[in-house]
């Protein structure tokens, strides 16, 4: 049996400290992810919610504003649905204008799928907004709020 891959291994420790702290997760690692699956509609979804900075969220006509699509809000709710890699390609940021919107193809709050998508949210906002602020990075100095993500 061979040796697991230096990235995966990598991976799967960003993916330890993001569900135990809340830690960003580095940038998506694009050339290692099988994309042949995807249309360039879906590309541009995925890559335009990447730019969502952890612990914010943006709205689907957001989403499709930032691909040049103003029209095609359902559409880009339908690439999330279709989203192979839900927390390495951050959907969960992704809201309807009045509501948490959905999650995993569920729209129902009481959805186990809404309820990680509430949860990975909360995961977010705290590690952004730490009730102790010298907790924000482990052997940092306190930083402002808008520099807490660089932390990780």
């Amino acid at each position: 049996m061979g040796a697991i891959p230096a990235a995966a291994l990598d991976m799967a420790a960003q993916l330890v400290r993001y569900f135990n702290e809340g830690v960003p997760i580095s940038d998506v690692p694009w050339a290692e992810l099988d994309r042949t699956q995807w249309t360039e509609f879906q590309s541009q979804v995925y890559r335009a919610i990447t730019d969502i900075p952890h612990g914010e969220t943006r709205t689907y006509a957001w989403v499709a504003r930032r691909i040049g699509r103003w029209s095609a809000t359902r559409a880009v709710g339908q690439a999330l649905r279709n989203n192979p890699f839900p927390i390495l390609i951050p959907c969960h940021r992704v809201v309807a204008a009045s509501s948490l919107g959905g999650f995993m193809g569920k729209v129902n709050p009481e959805d186990p799928e809404l309820q990680l998508k509430s949860a990975l949210l909360g995961l977010e906002d705290l590690y952004r907004q730490p009730i102790f602020t010298f907790l924000s990075c482990a052997g940092s100095a306190p930083r402002p709020r808008d520099e807490v993500r660089a932390c990780g």
